[in-house]
């Protein structure tokens, strides 16, 4: 066996995450590892690492609806439908741009009791892309049409996401796995064997957001809205035991 450099641990330190399981333990059920099946000399460490990352949103989510009021709740839906035609008709001719319709909904403003209500007809659209530019210049053509924007923010992409936990992973491993050649190593056993690995990952959206002022563009009616990414902190915990072995 290699005789590791040990500046970190002390021995009285390493002993004490040890567990030395036995069958009459209540946690062998919980474990996939048979700790029935321990030879004599061989030890179980207990390990944990946590890896993280700030990463830039690469994702733009757009929030639109069209509203309109009045009396006539047949005239006001046949107007929620015609805009949300055409609205459907530019995001169709985009590439690179998710869509789908939201939320269609009619209702009285002013009550049951009323005699002569004003009702409300309404309908939203969600978009995304990882072409915030594409999807901006959109967004001002469906404010054109009479659309409002409810919401505007940037997200991280599963793509990128499932990218980094990998990256993370790796990183979080290979610092489990040292840290049980050095317990190996301080404990006189030749061998340091991690035979059961769980993750626990999740990430914090911190959202810089949209911007609320406007960029003039080649459009005379509609400027195209600001948005600027902000981050998202990317965080993964990966837990492992041990096997040292003589």
């Amino acid at each position: 066996m290699k005789n590791l450099c040990l500046n970190r641990y002390s021995l009285n330190y390493l002993l004490s995450l040890l567990m030395v399981m036995t069958c009459s333990s209540p946690l062998l059920a919980q474990n996939q590892f048979n700790l029935n099946e321990l030879q004599t000399g061989q030890l179980v460490l207990n390990l944990s690492a946590t890896e993280q990352l700030s990463v830039d949103q690469d994702t733009l989510n757009v929030y639109m609806q069209y509203s309109a009021q009045g009396r006539n709740t047949s005239a006001l839906q046949n107007e929620v439908n015609e805009a949300m035609r055409e609205a459907l008709k530019i995001l169709e001719a985009t590439d690179n741009i998710e869509y789908s319709t939201q939320h269609y909904h009619v209702y009285n403003m002013q009550g049951r009791n009323n005699q002569n209500p004003t009702w409300r007809a309404q309908q939203s659209i969600q978009m995304s892309s990882i072409n915030a530019e594409a999807l901006l210049v959109v967004t001002a053509r469906l404010q054109q049409l009479g659309l409002t924007v409810n919401s505007m923010n940037y997200s991280l992409s599963s793509e990128k996401y499932e990218e980094v936990s990998d990256s993370l992973m790796n990183a979080a491993l290979q610092k489990l796995q040292a840290r049980a050649n050095e317990a190996a190593s301080t404990l006189n056993k030749a061998t340091a064997a991690l035979v059961e690995v769980s993750l626990n990952g999740g990430n914090n959206q911190l959202f810089r957001g949209a911007m609320a002022s406007m960029a003039m563009d080649s459009m005379e009616s509609m400027a195209v809205p600001v948005a600027e990414p902000g981050t998202t902190q990317v965080s993964l915990t990966v837990s492992a035991r041990a096997l040292l072995s003589p």
